[in-house]
């Protein structure tokens, strides 16, 4: 056979080739050029990361005729008969198919003879977690103390199948799966060397259906190459993979979020007339929900995402935190109970309905006020710049909120001020001089703001301050101050000064603030209303005689009043 496949081809023959695996591989060079060999090693991970690659480069170097050294001569008849499968020194064994007692034995009287022309006689047992307990057993005393000429090395996917009498024999090493980034740039080289054309949507779309497999990516990437006549495009992968870009994921969140569902029934209908695989397309859903709470969190994390980011900035600012986890959910649980419904098709359709039931249909989106629609289309320095600013800005406001803590410290919180003022002039009607807040003022004020439910949440927990001039200084516990987004923060300022008739100016300092916040009041009126009604339960005379009459007792958990909210 002339061709050969891009995962044998491009197989690493030096620990330098190795990608995504640096723990493993420094801890082995340090030992070969240490000559600190040990005598069974126990490899593990997932399908595709690397065992038997890094199985076949150790037996190298420790065979290679040049010396024994981490980097092998890739020269000497040995490294080339390894490279080929060929050399007799170097046993790779199935222990799938080779689990029993028979087996065992057998591969045990033959570790007592020389290597026949090597250094080390070298074992792979590979996916050694299928031997069974008998095999295990005759294994151990040998594994302990093998003779000076012989290495084992075992291979598994399930480490946890292997006794823990055989691990304590062995060094372990756990091969991680490989990243995203790391995929996506070993793919790169592969196809440039290849001379293949490629774009980044094919390569992103190839990595995530690899999950975190270069050998699962590599396979993928030949039938790729098939498919689409050596001109990878990111349409043709789609139509390969049964599954959609992630530009057709975010126009179907788009609909859900503007709570447009005739255009949210027509992409379904056309979705509908494609070969698409439903399941991989919930998980790229749910894949992209994630990065909209990734971006309402910490912007700064999607620089090291795999999606348009400036379309998902834009997405999760016109969605609260408890939206997006309430769409996440309902696309979890859909998932789960999709073949449950009369056809798996119906079961994706009823999803994303489901979830355009929960959005609230009256929005209000002004989004591009604060990003043009042209930001679509930024490229992605555009957007590294643009977070990077957002970064500097957070850090320089934080600074600014440290240094007006400080100057409010040498300034009398307690003084008894007036309440809620505005002084009227004609000279100056658009703005709010000298605005008077009180601790009563300011819970009272909160209450009438006009705010939507996640931003009135958070904000339930400032604690009024002061006030200087047109500047409203609130408190807030630094677990919350971390979760008040500029969004958030900008909803509540425009609110407060909607409230007033003229704009003013919100700083937050973090801690409780030495006044009670909305939270509190309300977190302690509903506690006495509980109290009230567990008092009036356990004094009511009917129940009394019931718990006398019957010997019972009353469960404080169990009593709600009825006006509870």
């Amino acid at each position: 056979m002339s061709y050969q496949v891009l995962a044998r081809k491009w197989r690493p023959t030096d620990f330098s080739e190795v990608v995504g695996q640096e723990h493993v591989v420094k801890a082995l060079s340090n030992a070969l050029d240490q000559n600190k060999i040990h005598q069974a090693y126990v490899l593990s991970g997932t399908r595709g990361v690397g065992k038997t690659t890094i199985a076949r480069i150790l037996s190298k170097s420790l065979n290679c005729e040049k010396g024994l050294d981490s980097k092998p001569c890739h020269e000497c008849p040995t490294c080339i008969s390894i490279s080929e499968g060929s050399f007799m020194d170097f046993q790779e064994i199935d222990a799938a198919s080779s689990r029993g007692v028979d087996d065992t034995k057998q591969l045990l009287e033959t570790v007592m003879y020389m290597p026949s022309s090597s250094r080390y006689k070298v074992y792979l047992l590979d996916e050694v977690h299928m031997l069974s307990p008998q095999s295990f057993n005759m294994l151990l005393k040998t594994l302990e103390e093998p003779p000076e000429h012989v290495i084992f090395i075992l291979a598994t996917t399930l480490p946890e199948k292997i006794p823990a009498t055989v691990l304590s024999r062995c060094l372990q090493f756990n091969l991680k799966n490989l990243t995203p980034t790391q995929l996506s740039g070993r793919l790169r080289v592969i196809l440039k060397d290849e001379g293949i054309s490629f774009d980044e949507g094919s390569i992103s779309q190839i990595t995530r259906a690899g999950r975190g497999s270069l050998r699962d990516c590599l396979t993928i990437t030949d039938q790729a190459i098939a498919y689409c006549n050596s001109e990878l495009t990111d349409s043709r992968i789609s139509e390969m993979l049964g599954t959609l870009t992630f530009d057709h994921v975010n126009e179907l969140l788009n609909s859900i979020v503007s709570h447009d569902a005739k255009a949210l029934l027509e992409q379904l209908n056309e979705i509908s007339q494609l070969s698409i695989d439903y399941l991989r397309l919930m998980d790229l859903l749910l894949e992209t929900i994630q990065y909209l709470a990734i971006a309402q969190i910490s912007p700064e994390s999607l620089l090291d995402i795999d999606a348009r980011k400036e379309e998902i900035i834009l997405l999760s600012n016109l969605l609260t935190l408890e939206e997006v986890q309430i769409l996440y959910q309902i696309g979890l649980l859909a998932k789960r109970d999709m073949d449950l419904a009369p056809n798996i098709a119906s079961g994706f359709e009823m999803a994303l309905l489901r979830m355009l039931a929960f959005v609230p249909k009256n929005k209000e989106i002004d989004i591009p006020k604060k990003k043009p629609n042209k930001s679509i289309t930024a490229s992605k320095e555009q957007v590294e710049e643009s977070l990077a600013t957002d970064l500097e800005d957070k850090s320089a406001f934080k600074n600014h909120r440290i240094k007006k803590d400080m100057e409010s410290k040498e300034t009398n919180l307690l003084n008894p001020e007036p309440e809620l003022v505005k002084e009227d002039s004609p000279e100056n009607e658009s703005s709010i001089v000298n605005i008077k807040l009180d601790r009563s003022s300011w819970n009272d004020t909160f209450k009438l703001l006009d705010l939507d439910l996640g931003t009135k949440q958070l904000a339930s927990h400032c604690s009024f301050v002061r006030t200087d001039d047109s500047i409203i200084y609130l408190s807030m516990p630094e677990e919350k101050l971390d979760l008040f987004s500029g969004k958030h923060r900008q909803r509540l300022q425009e609110s407060v000064s909607n409230f007033l008739g003229s704009e003013c100016n919100l700083f937050f300092e973090s801690g409780e603030g030495p006044h009670i916040s909305p939270n509190t009041i309300k977190t302690a009126e509903r506690n006495k209303i509980k109290n009230d009604a567990e008092k009036a339960i356990k004094e009511d005379p009917n129940v009394k005689i019931l718990l006398d009459s019957l010997g019972g007792k009353v469960v404080d958990s169990s009593i709600e009043p009825w006006n509870s909210e």
